[in-house]
């Protein structure tokens, strides 16, 4: 009982450490038998891997505590919904811990409640499915066929294989349909179509803000075409906006040295070597980019950070109003701006033409109404 208990924590502690696409689950093996189970929910009724013999079945392992579980659940809420017609069985295995008291079974079966779910929610508390399965990460998902045999495995759950995973339901269901191809990518190589798929995804999630999904997708396209570098350069702008300058110079590295004429990573380059504070080896390759590219932020925005780098506050906004109103937008500059105004906030203090930077990007300004409160309260930042 303790080796399960310390096994399970050691694994949950995994999950908070790896915040990319968790590992295959450990117990399960395409095209084995799927370790048999018997849990009961929450009313005691047993259910065991028997409840999906001859029906195409996942078996969705998920906790409580866990975001992409309430994700997981809501999908296969809907799957089940437009599948269970077609054969589709599901079973929600709740892996809270082991020996759940009465208001941890209270909080599993509020959230299943909740979500409405039409398939058995079982509790796990001994952790024997989860040991079984070799589960590594919450939540996971292991799809069966109608002989009982693994055909899927996916931990974690991560973004950029959802659409992957339901292609594969639809399989065994024998109801999925093969996408047409546009024109344009029928003339390109397989390994460029898909990885052309993960790139776009990554570009819709950054740009709805969702940072670590879009690495997810980049990092999965530049490894379905590594001669692709589209995914590596925006994995590596997405890692500098959010404070991972080591990341970024590690993805640069790995591209063609002849890409580097581009006003993009020339951009990124300027912005590492700031992080190295070596303004002067900055400031050369941003003035560069000016005269190249005036029709382009990239100059401005760069100039700008070198004098904010600098101190040199009014000379910053000046540049980077100009910056404001020439495409692309840049999220490494916000990002580079986000943290001077932090360090000011953090002290307390007021920096100079703090409208006028706050008022460049919507984000800021709800990042300081947050200090405000927090001072208000008697809090400190962070």
């Amino acid at each position: 009982m303790r080796l399960r208990l310390r096994t399970a924590l050691l694994l949950g502690v995994l999950c908070l450490l790896t915040p990319r696409a968790a590992p295959a689950l450990e117990g399960v093996e395409t095209g084995r038998k799927a370790p048999p189970f018997s849990l009961a929910d929450a009313s005691g009724k047993t259910y065991s891997l028997d409840y999906l013999a001859g029906s195409p079945g996942a078996v969705v392992f998920w906790s409580t505590w866990s975001p992409r579980s309430a994700e997981i659940l809501e999908d296969f809420r809907e799957y089940h919904r437009l599948y269970a017609g077609s054969g589709l069985r599901v079973v929600a295995v709740n892996i809270d811990g082991e020996n759940l008291n009465y208001r941890r079974k209270a909080a599993v079966l509020a959230a299943a409640e909740e979500r409405d779910l039409p398939f058995p929610v079982l509790l796990d508390e001994h952790l024997e499915a989860f040991v079984a399965y070799g589960v590594m990460a919450h939540p996971s998902v292991v799809v069966v066929d109608r002989e009982g045999l693994i055909t899927y495995s996916l931990g974690g759950y991560p973004l950029s294989l959802r659409e992957e995973l339901k292609d594969h339901l639809l399989k065994v269901l024998g109801l999925y349909v093969e996408p047409e191809t546009p024109a344009v990518e029928a003339a390109l190589p397989t390994q460029r179509v898909k990885a052309l798929r993960h790139y776009r995804l990554g570009l819709n999630l950054q740009a709805k803000g969702q940072s670590g999904r879009a690495l997810e997708a980049f990092d999965r396209a530049a490894g379905k075409d590594p001669s692709f570098f589209e995914p590596a350069i925006m994995a590596a702008r997405v890692s500098l906006s959010t404070g991972d300058p080591e990341r970024a110079k590690d993805l640069l590295r790995r591209i063609d040295a002849e890409t580097l004429n581009r006003n993009d990573l020339r951009f990124l380059m300027g912005n590492l070597l700031l992080f190295k504070e070596n303004d002067d080896g900055a400031e050369k390759i941003f003035r560069r980019l000016l005269e190249k590219a005036p029709g382009e932020s990239w100059g401005p925005w760069g100039l700008g950070l070198v004098s904010l780098s600098r101190g040199d506050v009014e000379s910053a906004l000046g540049w980077m109003v100009k910056a404001s109103a020439l495409p692309p937008e840049s999220p490494e500059a916000e990002a580079y701006l986000r943290s001077y105004l932090k360090t000011t906030w953090i002290r307390r203090e007021t920096p100079p033409h703090e409208e006028e930077l706050v008022s460049l990007f919507p984000s800021l300004a709800e990042l300081r109404d947050r200090y405000r409160r927090m001072y208000r309260a008697g809090a400190g930042g962070d």
